[in-house]
């Protein structure tokens, strides 16, 4: 292994936190957990490096004593990632004369360099939607252990700074890492909150300031990227969240968005302490001040006594106080009162505070809102309370039929008075939404998506019980396109939705505005990755330009997961892999799991993780790729076409869902106290499961199945093309980044832990699939070496091969412990082992930085 990565300041990191971490661990117990835990390590070594199988022995003997061993495994991993994320920082902080991969600093030579190839018309417009997570297992308090850690770290060595860090272990160590019961709703809100008050409330403003000081106007009008969130609104499948939680959710919203303001104005109360004869705009400034005057007199009174000479400080007083008595009741009474205080300090903007800078971009960023709430509902809850309107007729109509009977219905809306629990829970949401709107703007909750959209008149529809029930409210009706099936017919629903006057009138309303969300985990789940990949590629193509020729602005929400089978891989590549038409409205990315602590738990980390994203998104609209022409399309539609036979018929094959729930967690992840929403939507079975512990599942046995399993087989059925698929490698951004993340997958995946899971299935079944996906496995390997014109895997990236490389061993011990562990649980039912599976689920879902 060459250096390139195992860095001296790297290794200066993990050679202060190992000794550490392994004295707090002797401090703490009574028995020999790291000796023991070392066995199981170089068990683990000794058995990859003679390439001999693992065998089950029943090596558990106490369940304490194993419970502790994977615990310390874990937390190694758990600091291992820490070290990993310092270095990059180390990094980022470098003095190369190169410039980073996506930086600020790369975007401003390329603009040097290169001339603009296409000047955008309108703002590079982005949203990071954070989302819950079924399967993210760290709890928050763990998360602030390691920030802190993590900051202690960055600061010089000494031996109070290594007493402080050993003590920060051995917090990180009491702390009881499983939860005992599952986490609430409030809870997934609370953690969601927690990322934007420690880096994303400061980090957002300042990357997209730093872009837009290098851009002409004239080439780009605005950097426009903000943070929403549905945690909290997404009700599909989900029986805790409900009107009262949605509720509750806007109201923390708002209170959090007043408790950072309030901090930077007290801030700033010390900053703008200039003297009347220094300010400009004097009349606007007493004007103003003598409004709030009359409406607040006796903070007035309090403020003008302390600060008689000092204006400013008078102003940002009373902004505060408004604030606290909720005066605001949207975003742009907020921001006229914050660029008053600009313009009154100086019509200069280099000679302004930069913290005034700071909260002005602030206020435009997050609003009083904070964050949007997107709410979210499945298509089949709508359907019913039409059923209820309009009687058994629509249970029984055809699509075109229902259409109809929605257009026919907009022009004399029929009364509903709600009686089933989920139309009088759907009419509580409508209310909610409408009372979020009226008390913080209408960007407070302007998103209502529909899971599950197989026909237009589940768009229609919305409309017009929305129409019905709250007619104040306006929202972008959004469908979440989830299976091949719709993938394909997308184009169809939203052109048929369009020929209903009264939709066109929304739209128009909206702007002209429309957007899709393209689902990238049920139809990777349904279709596998290659399938999946073009498939959305296709209808994001195809929709972009059905939307321009009917003169609509469309937007397309990607519903990512962190893992490789639901979407996963860098997101400054996946953008870029974009068709061009598709990104010049606006872009939304879900952000979830144990992604948000990987990129947004350190400010820094936050800061580069925004940074990649945002030039990524501004380099593909100003220098943007073209697209395939009709032979590529072809050449792309065989390989979707073979994949999703290979895929399918290992999906469909008899006994198949014997052998998943056999080898990998799944059936024991349902017992697990995780995430508050269920791993299933109603029942076990594969069409219930969610696309999540699908995933997870197929991580945890280190298969990675769903991330390549079936673009083997049809990138070596066409050999002839293997020419033309190396040269789109090199110019086609969509083929590159979808290269690239089978190439993460096959890298990740290590069948030779992968077959020690095969000891808990039957003889049969084993030989029945394992085969198959050991060979599948092997084809992609080939072709992928084939097109990369690598000698091995991720060769271009030496880095990540060698982290990779270095971590995976690592997780061997607790895949061997899973092993042992799901086969005594299995055959004893002593639901003692549960706590230690959770611990080995967490374990191995940090190694490989994926859950699901």
């Amino acid at each position: 292994m060459t250096n390139s990565f195992l860095t001296p300041l790297w290794k200066s990191y993990w050679t202060q936190l190992q000794p550490l971490l392994d004295l707090v661990v002797q401090e703490e117990e009574s028995c020999n957990i790291v000796g023991e835990a070392h066995d199981w390590l170089n068990l683990a070594t000794s058995l990859r490096l003679r390439e001999e199988p693992f065998e089950i022995h029943s090596r558990t003997k106490d369940v304490a004593i194993d419970g502790s061993v994977v615990r310390y495994l874990t937390e190694r991993l758990r600091l291992q990632n820490l070290a990993e994320d310092l270095h990059r920082l180390s990094i980022i902080a470098g003095t190369s004369s190169e410039p980073l991969r996506g930086s600020v600093a790369a975007l401003r030579q390329r603009l040097v360099n290169q001339p603009i190839t296409s000047p955008a018309t309108t703002a590079a417009e982005g949203r990071v939607v954070l989302t819950s997570h079924p399967t993210e297992s760290t709890r928050r308090t763990i998360l602030q252990h390691m920030k802190k850690l993590g900051l202690l770290l960055q600061q010089p060595r000494s031996i109070s700074n290594d007493l402080e860090i050993r003590e920060a272990l051995r917090a990180i160590w009491r702390t009881p890492s499983q939860r005992t019961t599952r986490p609430t709703v409030a809870d997934e809100v609370e953690l969601g909150l927690y990322y934007i008050r420690e880096s994303l409330f400061d980090m957002l403003p300042q990357v997209t300031s730093e872009i837009e000081s290098l851009v002409s106007p004239q080439h780009l009008p605005a950097v426009d990227w903000k943070i929403e969130s549905w945690i909290g609104g997404d009700r599909d499948g989900h029986p805790y969240v409900d009107a009262q939680v949605t509720q509750w959710t806007l109201n923390r919203h708002r209170e959090v968005a007043r408790e950072l303001y309030s901090e930077r104005l007290s801030r700033l109360e010390h900053v703008l302490t200039s003297h009347t004869r220094y300010l400009h705009h004097q009349d606007r400034i007493r004007d103003w001040l003598e409004t709030q005057s009359l409406q607040m007199p006796d903070a007035y009174a309090k403020l003008k006594d302390r600060y008689p000479q000092e204006p400013l400080r008078q102003v940002v007083g009373l902004i505060n106080e408004r604030l606290r008595q909720e005066h605001y009741r949207d975003t742009q009474s907020l921001y006229d009162d914050i660029v008053l205080l600009e313009e009154a300090w100086s019509p200069h903007v280099n000679r302004r505070p930069p913290l005034l800078s700071l909260l002005s971009r602030q206020v435009k960023t997050f609003g009083t809102h904070l964050a949007s709430l997107d709410i979210r509902q499945h298509s089949r809850v709508h359907h019913e309370a039409l059923v209820e309107i309009f009687g058994e007729s629509y249970e029984r109509a055809t699509e075109s039929e229902k259409l109809a009977i929605l257009n026919q219905a907009f022009d004399n809306p029929p009364a509903f008075h709600p009686e089933s629990a989920s139309s009088l829970e759907l009419q509580s949401t409508f209310r909610v939404i409408a009372e979020a709107q009226q008390l913080s703007g209408p960007d407070s909750v302007s998103h209502y998506l529909i899971s599950m959209v197989h026909g237009a008149s589940d768009l229609v529809g919305v409309l017009l019980l929305l129409r019905i029930l709250v007619p104040e409210v306006v929202v972008d009706i959004i469908p979440v396109i989830e299976t091949l099936n719709d993938l394909e017919r997308c184009p169809k629903i939203m052109a048929e939705a369009y020929q209903i006057p009264a939709w066109r009138n929304h739209v128009h309303q909206r702007g002209d505005y429309l957007e899709v969300m393209l689902g990238y985990s049920d139809s990777t789940k349904d279709a596998g990755m290659l399938t999946a990949s073009w498939a959305i590629f296709q209808a994001a193509d195809s929709l972009s330009r059905w939307a321009q020729h009917q003169g609509i602005r469309l937007g397309f929400f990607h519903g990512r997961g962190g893992a490789l089978g639901r979407g996963g891989g860098p997101t400054s590549y996946a953008i870029m892999g974009q068709p061009y038409a598709s990104l010049r409205h606006r872009f939304r990315v879900t952000q979830q799991g144990e992604v948000l602590s990987q990129k947004f738990l350190l400010p820094d980390l936050a800061h580069r993780s925004l940074e990649l994203m945002t030039t990524a998104h501004v380099e593909a609209l100003l220098y943007p790729s073209s697209d395939p022409g009709p032979k590529v399309w072809t050449l792309f539609n065989q390989l979707a076409h073979r994949a999703l036979i290979q895929y399918r018929s290992l999906i469909d094959a008899r006994n198949f869902w014997e052998y998943f729930l056999d080898v990998t967690p799944i059936r024991e992840m349902a017992a697990l106290n995780w995430g508050s929403r269920p791993s299933w939507r109603e029942k076990f079975d594969w069409g219930d499961l969610r696309a999540i512990p699908w995933v997870f599942s197929w991580t945890q046995n280190r298969t990675l199945l769903p991330g390549w399993y079936g673009a083997g087989t049809a990138l070596s059925s066409l050999p002839d093309s293997y020419a033309q698929l190396q040269e789109l490698y090199r110019v086609w951004p969509f083929w590159h980044t979808l290269v690239h993340n089978m190439e993460l997958a096959l890298v990740k995946a290590d069948l030779h832990v992968a077959e020690a899971y095969q000891n808990l299935t039957t003889p049969s079944l084993k030989a029945l699939f394992w085969p198959a996906i050991q060979e599948e496995y092997l084809r992609l390997k080939e072709a992928v070496l084939r097109i990369t014109g690598h000698q091995e895997l991720l060769d271009d990236q030496i880095t990540l091969k060698e982290v990779i490389a270095w971590r995976n061993p690592m997780v061997d011990p607790l895949n061997y412990l899973q092993i042992e562990t799901l086969d005594a649980y299995r055959s004893t039912g002593n639901e003692d082992y549960l706590p230690i599976l959770a611990q080995t689920m967490e374990g191995i879902a940090l190694g490989l930085r994926n859950t699901g």
